[in-house]
């Protein structure tokens, strides 16, 4: 093997560990149910992620480490016959007494609340929709209203159900911003806020404090 050979299966081996750790910290901790047993429907928690294919994995069924290998399990047990035997394999339980169950024969639980942190593409795209000029995201809500038909729903017409196709106005009136009262020793002894905003320049506080932590 020649030495950019050997470099390049390095990089493959490295690039799928990393994609399989990915994979493996946004499993772990989800709820699903297993569909290959027939009117039984079992939850579990995803543990881990097995870091070989369903193909090569065995493990032992009786006392004297007899070996066994999940396809033939789930055949002979089940009837269950897996068709893409190169998936990895869910893994519930403890590291010393896994149970392996295939994916064809799972299904994540819904309505889970994701507590996991969010990586900053997530953040920037939640951002983006959240974050929204009052214009923009009026034209937003009028296009969804507009998209969804809700005057065509049969839903909506059978509990007489009528979403007009505007924004709702109502009356409001703008409070006028309070006058700050800073230290008469200051070169700005009041100050009256902008927009909302105004900084602490050429200001000082009436009564400043210190404040000892611990």
């Amino acid at each position: 093997m020649s030495c950019q050979s050997h470099y390049l299966t390095l990089v493959v081996l490295r690039y799928k560990a990393l994609l399989h750790h990915i994979i493996k910290k946004g499993l772990r901790g989800v709820k699903f149910e297993v569909t290959h047993r027939a009117n039984v429907i079992t939850k579990y928690r995803i543990a881990n992620l097995t870091t070989q294919p369903t193909k090569k994995l065995m493990f032992p069924v009786d006392e004297n480490a007899t070996m066994k290998s999940v396809i033939e399990y789930f055949q002979e047990m089940y009837g269950f016959t897996i068709q893409h035997t190169h998936l990895l394999c869910l893994q519930v339980g403890n590291q010393k007494k896994a149970s392996y169950l295939h994916m064809e024969a799972c299904k994540i639980v819904e309505g889970q609340r994701n507590t996991k942190r969010l990586n900053e593409k997530q953040i920037t795209a939640l951002l983006k929709v959240t974050c929204q000029r009052p214009r923009d995201r009026e034209n937003d809500n009028l296009k969804t209203v507009q998209h969804n038909a809700y005057d065509q729903d049969p839903y909506a017409k059978k509990f007489c159900i009528n979403i007009i196709k505007k924004l709702a106005s109502v009356e409001a009136r703008i409070l006028p911003a309070p006058c700050l009262k800073y230290h008469e020793n200051g070169k700005e002894k009041d100050c009256l806020p902008q927009v909302g905003q105004w900084n602490m320049m050429n200001k000082k506080v009436i009564n400043g404090m210190g404040e000892q932590m611990g």
